[in-house]
């Protein structure tokens, strides 16, 4: 309640007015905006999660490949964001990895990262060029941009093998190259077209190069080199290139590590301006230098071809020793994968083609399966529970899950029109 005096001419109170206030519907209106921010604060934290999820988060990311090490951070300026990076292996020898900044902050941000990511990936499946990975991806984003949104990448595709580097960039911040002692830092300049999602038919082109061993790659989004403190003074890229030439580092990870811990210091407390996204790759093994052997079987869709294909494989193997409980588990996984493939993945009475190619790469030795029979991830199943009874654990899986549990590596892709299977066993002599 309140109770105002009313005076008159000569100041005196001559009556009081009482006005009585009902503040119920106040307060509930106050206790809706409450709940509403709460769950849009419990909604944004949920998309926050499954962005990060979409990332790859473990490291390290592949603890039995000696070839390369690689580390990554992303630090949102909001609870989601526009940034994003990947990392995969195409094959056993090619890997390939991205770093993208999408126009804007926020929930749309997020979402068109999440469309940007999936298509890279998907494409770089099937196409180990970075430039018509590129020019496929921006016609499909850019075909129905109506938000207008655009997308900064920088993408490469690195031989394990033979230190060859395939990379594209698309509108992104220049990466780095840097040796081992540090006495070159290559700055990675040119540009192979616009951003993604600006304009359809746009042609990216490509650039490569050859890398040598402990060399570091770096690609990274402007929210390092344009970071603010308090004065509102950027990060900048002399200060950045600066930290890259007499910084403390030696692994990608100690690299990653000191670079956002710069960042954070400069800005001292200040707001993040914008996402802060750090990806280095070192490759770690000499070019040229491991020994490969390998041969190629082809048998035709029968189940006794199978028998034909093993003893190829076992000969192989006792051509270039390799020990029999290694070559025993692949026969296993030979005739499991190969029964499968003959027996349920073709839907007419024609003849067909398997492929099996078979190459031994010093400790490593690669099983590829390639059909072209209907599509079937033979990996996909869950594995079956093998506390039951045979009576109760139903039929199926069981073989498939043999052969996962006998490979170090296993992986399944469609390719066009073929299944592709990929089995890896590493350290075959220890």
């Amino acid at each position: 309640m309140t109770i105002t005096p009313i005076l008159n001419d000569k100041l005196e109170i001559v009556q009081f007015v009482a006005i009585k206030q009902d503040i119920t519907e106040r307060k509930r209106l106050e206790e809706i905006v409450i709940k509403a921010k709460e769950r849009m604060e419990g909604e944004l934290n949920v998309a926050k999660n499954i962005q990060m999820s979409m990332l790859p988060l473990i490291f390290p990311a592949f603890p039995q490949r000696e070839e390369i090490d690689i580390y990554a951070s992303l630090i949102p300026a909001r609870e989601v964001g526009g940034d994003f990076y990947d990392f995969y292996f195409l094959d056993d020898n090619n890997i390939c990895f991205v770093v993208g900044d999408v126009s804007g902050k926020g929930v749309p941000a997020a979402l068109m990262m999440a469309v940007t990511k999936t298509l890279l990936k998907s494409r770089a499946g099937n196409d180990k060029s970075t430039a018509s990975i590129l020019t496929h991806v921006n016609n499909e984003i850019a075909r129905d941009n109506t938000n207008y949104m655009f997308i900064t990448v920088f993408i490469a595709i690195l031989d394990t093998n033979t230190g060859e580097l395939v990379y594209s960039n698309a509108g992104h911040n220049p990466s780095f190259i840097i040796n081992k002692d540090r006495s070159a830092i290559t700055k990675l300049t040119t540009l192979h077209g616009p951003v993604v999602g600006a304009m359809e038919e746009m042609t990216y082109t490509e650039s490569r190069m050859n890398i040598n061993k402990d060399d570091i790659i770096l690609a990274y989004t402007d929210g390092i080199t344009e970071a603010q403190n308090k004065n509102e003074e950027l990060y900048s890229d002399p200060r950045f290139e600066s930290l890259l030439e007499k910084g403390d580092y030696n692994s990608p990870e100690t690299l990653t590590n000191l670079i956002i811990d710069s960042v954070k210091t400069f800005e001292d407390g200040a707001e993040q301006f914008d996402d802060i996204t750090v990806l280095a790759l070192q490759y770690n093994e000499d070019p040229h230098t491991v020994e490969s052997q390998g041969i190629s079987i082809n048998i035709k869709n029968k189940l006794v071809e199978i028998t034909s294909a093993i003893e190829q494989f076992e000969s192989f193997g006792i051509e270039y020793n390799i020990p029999n409980a290694i070559i025993q588990k692949f026969n296993i996984a030979f005739d499991e994968l190969l029964n499968n493939i003959i027996s349920y993945g073709y839907n007419d009475e024609r003849e067909h083609t398997i492929e099996v190619e078979i190459e031994l790469r010093g400790e490593r030795l690669i099983i590829i399966l390639t059909d072209d029979g209907v599509p079937f991830n033979p990996f996909k199943k869950d594995p079956p529970d093998t506390m039951l009874s045979v009576e109760e654990r139903g039929i199926g899986g069981l073989g498939i899950h043999i052969v996962k549990s006998l490979m170090d590596e296993y992986d399944y892709k469609r390719n066009v029109d073929k299944n592709i299977i990929t089995l890896v066993k590493f350290n075959i002599n220890t």
